[in-house]
């Protein structure tokens, strides 16, 4: 006999939290109702069914992590880099372009004497250059314009920013690059969360300008293979050693950390019999994808990781229906009152 929707829907929010989100770990995990549990078990089935059928993936990342200085050279030399010496046309946070040299120009000194100012050394990062991207073929236009609009919503409180869309590689990609002080003078420090966040809202706006795009980790989809970054493409093409080169991964160190992440595929497992002994066809029909998905992930081309999952079956009549006076328990923030 199949379980009941609010079951169903239970586990699907507890094991999808732990896929595509950080789990509430606190112990006061917000009780839901039956109709908030519905609504958020709707969009992790959406998010499910864009990760089974590898929807592209956005990739956000913030270009100068790493750096020890960002005074104003450093921030007028990374202007010229995405402007393309003022050939490239930028867009301020006001909708403003910015075109030309002597534009480009009057930018540099606007940030650097206008506001909270930005000296011309500094051992303190003052911007944040960050990459928006998608795989070629990806609609450029709608690249641009969801950039637009997800820096609006991330940084329209008084931020400073310009962007640049790039139109002279594969990938559509738009650089952002962000003043770290706002009008209050806050200092923007993003941690892990903060760019997952980033990429998940990027995908959104994907998806509002028709674009499918996805937001999901690596570990969630079982992919292995990690790039080196572009700076280093570019230098091992023109023949050059990088100064600080850190050796790629081998395949028996990317497993092991695979091993170590094991919870990824419980979790897999779990929606997979969650879904199978649902009520509704559809359900039932994603749990066989999710069992297709995990044995095609990439870690586990080499040989599985894990047994493999049994195949989803239709209905799951010996399994025992949950106690009527208890909550399902799976380790998530859900709870039905």
């Amino acid at each position: 006999m199949p379980f009941p929707k609010i079951y169903i829907d239970t586990m699907l929010l507890n094991w999808g939290d732990r896929l595509f989100h950080d789990p509430l770990r606190h112990v006061g995990a917000p009780r839901l109702s039956r109709v908030q549990i519905g609504s958020q078990a709707a969009r992790v089935r959406e998010q499910l069914a864009r990760t089974l059928k590898h929807t592209p993936e956005v990739m956000v990342k913030i270009t100068n992590r790493a750096a020890s200085s960002q005074g104003m050279g450093a921030v007028r030399r990374h202007l010229r880099y995405i402007s393309r010496n003022g050939r490239v046309e930028l867009e301020d946070q006001d909708g403003q372009t910015i075109a030309g040299a002597a534009a480009l120009q009057d930018l540099a000194d606007a940030w650097q004497f206008g506001g909270w100012g930005i000296p011309e050394t500094s051992t303190r990062r003052e911007v944040f250059n960050i990459l928006l991207s998608m795989p070629p073929g990806t609609a450029r236009r709608a690249v641009r314009d969801a950039a637009r609009d997800f820096a609006a919503l991330e940084f329209g409180d008084g931020r400073d920013y310009v962007f640049a869309a790039h139109d002279d590689e594969a990938h559509p990609h738009v650089h952002l690059c962000v003043q770290v002080r706002g009008l209050d003078g806050r200092r923007l420090n993003p941690g892990k969360r903060d760019l997952q966040r980033w990429r998940e809202r990027f995908a959104q706006q994907l998806q509002a300008h028709g674009v499918e795009a996805n937001a999901t980790s690596r570990r969630t989809r079982g992919a292995t293979r990690r790039y080196p970054k572009q700076a280093v493409v570019y230098m091992l093409d023109r023949g050059e050693t990088p100064r600080y080169w850190r050796a790629i991964a081998t395949d028996t160190q990317r497993r092991a950390g695979w091993e170590a992440h094991y919870g990824v595929f419980a979790a897999w497992r779990e929606m997979a019999l969650a879904m199978a002994a649902s009520r509704e066809a559809d359900d039932r029909r994603l749990a066989v994808e999710i069992v297709d998905f995990v044995r095609n992930m990439p870690v586990q081309q080499d040989g599985p990781l894990v047994a493999p999952m049994a195949p989803a079956r239709r209905e799951r009549s010996d399994r025992p229906l949950p106690d009527r006076g208890s909550q399902p328990n799976a380790g998530g923030p859900a709870v039905c009152r």
